[in-house]
């Protein structure tokens, strides 16, 4: 940076004076040397450069000629190789103008200073008589920051003057003659406050227990007077309330000298007084439902006084009522008619079956073929008859084979054994009449009739179970239900059919209602001519729309198309007034055919539930016990409960038969 010239336009002592030092030289030294006399203003020269690049300062000593308003100093700058004009002002902000006057940043001339303060620039660059003779007792002191300077740069100290600075400061912080804000001075303070609170709360001995007594006897005091506290105001709340019950007893009073007056009578008892509203509310409504029901009394008695009696239907009502009994169960039995005729197809296939096992099936009449009881009890015996003679057979061939075995075995070594010799035989004469009369032969003749009547209990038994088939062991691994199922399904079975026939009785009878409704209706449509609600809503809307079209065309047709239309619903508006009672009427039947109606429909849906949760029962049954059941053709809970127990007793009784022809076998 390179001062080229210095324009004093206000400052000090002068007024619109420049000093110029020209451009730089291209070669050379570029020294300038200013000379003048004392109180020439050489150092007001200076000291204006370094408020041009430093700013004004705030209590200049040059404003003797001069106002700080009014003080301005200008020049040219070289920087960085270009120059720049700026004027300097005498003022805290925007002091600095460039050559248009506009205000500029201080950057612009403190970016070319390498960062150094006014203090230290003067230091290093302006130096008079004043500086030279003060720098050079800092640099026999050390002291300054030129003696600073000069001192540790000859020392090699380059930082000691940094730290000897931040010591200072710490030092001051910590401890200063006279100062109130340092450290210890705070420490101090504080150590003397905490002394006099110290004083302020320290209690001699004796002072505290004495204070102690004092504070017992307060207690005592308070929690005493709290306790009287109580009760008084226990008294008053006592003679407020004798104060709020003298005039009431006063009034009972008078009203028992009223009352001493008059006659005695039967006193209300005392729930009557909470009713007495309710009674009269009840009165009222009474009263309305009374006239209602004279209204409707007289109404119709003169009904029946206009009805013609025909004793004909009258002999014959009996008749009819039966005949509406009748229809209720006969729609009742119309309902449960196909349950009726699937269980029929199901018993005709059995008979079809026991036609084809027979060889019969072309008989016309199976119940020809039935057997009257006598022949059958003749027929079973004889069958037990047959068995009995058959195993006594049996068990003769098999003696028999067993002892032509034996002579032939003894024919065999009669010719190759010696001579048996007479003990010897003896013995053996013996042993064998004791063999026969122990009854060996005997218990084995009853053992195997016993095996021949367990077999025949066996076929017997697996015939019950058609059409499963398998051994002993298959049949006594079928699961079979257990007697709480058996007996939550007969519940259950008996709860749905009992629904069952319930729900049929009101569906008949709430049919026949519908009927007897319906009936009535046509009976009142044929009596009167009279139009129904929708017919004359069709003809309200019919001149409506007539009446539409006639404001929107107004032509003679229309008009004509709305006089007739119109004069139709007067016509039906005035039949229907005239037959007003007759209308209500027969809107009260469609209501309660309506009515009557949604009942059956929820009475068909309960009846389907029903039926849907008789088919789940089924379902669940045949699921439970499908070994045991097999392919079986019942649709109802109940039939198919008894063939379970009768197959459960048919398992039974053949695992029984079984164990009994084991049995046998052993022996």
């Amino acid at each position: 940076m390179r001062l080229r010239r210095l324009d004093l336009i206000r400052y000090g002592k002068f007024t619109d004076r420049t000093i110029d030092f020209g451009p730089k030289p291209e070669s050379g030294p570029d020294l300038h040397i200013v000379f003048g006399l004392n109180e020439t203003g050489k150092s007001t020269a200076l000291s204006g450069y370094l408020d041009l690049l430093f700013g004004i300062e705030e209590r200049s000593r040059y404003n003797f000629l001069h106002e700080y308003s009014a003080m301005r100093i200008g020049g040219v700058l070289e920087l960085g190789g270009a120059e720049h004009t700026f004027t300097r002002t005498k003022q805290r902000t925007n002091s600095l103008l460039d050559e248009t006057g506009q205000p500029v940043s201080e950057m612009a001339i403190s970016a070319h200073l390498a960062g150094l303060s006014r203090d230290a620039y003067e230091t290093m660059f302006s130096l008079d008589d004043e500086t030279l003779e003060a720098g050079g007792k800092s640099i026999l002191e050390s002291r300054g920051d030129l003696g600073k300077l000069l001192f540790t740069a000859s020392a090699g100290l380059g930082h000691a003057s940094d730290t000897l600075s931040v010591l200072e400061a710490e030092a001051d912080r910590l401890y200063r003659k006279q100062a109130h804000g340092t450290e210890l001075a705070l420490l101090k303070k504080r150590l003397a406050e905490l002394k006099a609170s110290k004083d302020a709360v320290d209690t001699l001995a004796s002072n505290y227990e004495s204070l102690e007594a004092e504070r017992l006897d307060a207690t005592e005091k308070y929690d005493r007077s709290i306790a009287e506290r109580s009760v008084l105001s226990a008294r008053l709340e006592t003679i407020a309330k004798y104060l709020r019950a003298i005039p009431i007893l006063a009034d009972i009073r008078r009203k028992q000298a009223q009352l001493a007056d008059l006659p005695e009578i039967a006193s209300p008892a005392r729930t009557w007084t909470g009713s007495v509203a309710d009674m009269i509310e009840a009165d009222a409504s009474l009263r309305t439902r009374l006239s209602a029901n004279q209204d409707e009394l007289e109404r119709v008695t003169s009904k029946i006084a206009s009805v013609d009696v025909d004793v004909v239907i009258l002999a014959i009502s009996e008749r009819v009522r039966g005949l509406a009994d009748r229809k209720v169960r006969h729609v009742s039995a119309g309902l449960d008619l196909p349950s009726r005729r699937t269980e029929l197809q199901i018993l005709d296939n059995s008979v079809a079956n026991c036609l084809a096992a027979l060889g019969r099936s072309s008989e016309p009449v199976p119940a020809k073929l039935l057997l009257p009881a006598a022949t059958i009890s003749a027929v079973r015996t004889m069958v037990e008859q047959r068995s009995g003679i058959a195993t006594s057979v049996r068990v003769a061939r098999e003696e028999a084979a067993a002892a032509a075995d034996a002579l032939q075995a003894a024919r065999d070594r009669v010719g190759e054994e010696r001579a048996v010799p007479e003990p010897a035989r003896a013995r053996l004469v013996s042993a064998l009449s004791r063999a026969k009369a122990s009854g060996y032969m005997r218990e084995t003749k009853e053992s195997r009739e016993a095996a021949d009547a367990g077999a025949i209990r066996w076929q017997a038994a697996i015939a019950r179970l058609h059409p499963w088939s398998g051994d002993s062991q298959a049949l006594a691994r079928v699961a079979i239900p257990n007697a709480a199922q058996l007996g939550a399904w007969k519940a259950l079975a008996a709860e749905l059919g009992k629904g069952r026939g319930v729900l049929s009785d009101r569906l008949a009878e709430h049919q026949g209602n519908h009927d007897l409704l319906s009936a009535r209706l046509e009976a009142l449509r044929a009596s009167v001519d009279v139009t129904d609600d929708d017919a004359a809503d069709v003809i309200r809307r019919a001149r409506d729309d007539a009446w539409a079209r006639h404001r929107h065309d107004l032509t003679g047709e229309t008009a004509d198309d709305f006089a007739a239309t119109l004069a139709r619903d007067d016509s039906v508006g005035a039949g229907r007034l005239a037959n007003a009672r007759e209308l209500v009427e027969i809107r009260s039947t469609n209501r309660n055919l309506v009515e009557t109606a949604a009942t059956i429909a929820h009475a068909r849906d309960q009846l389907a539930r029903n039926g849907s949760d008789r088919e789940a029962v089924l379902l669940e049954i045949r699921t439970v016990a499908r070994e045991l059941l097999g392919p079986c053709q019942e649709t109802s809970p109940e039939q198919l409960i008894e063939l379970i127990e009768d197959r459960i007793a048919a398992r039974i009784d053949a695992l029984a038969a079984w164990e009994e022809i084991e049995l046998s076998r052993k022996k």
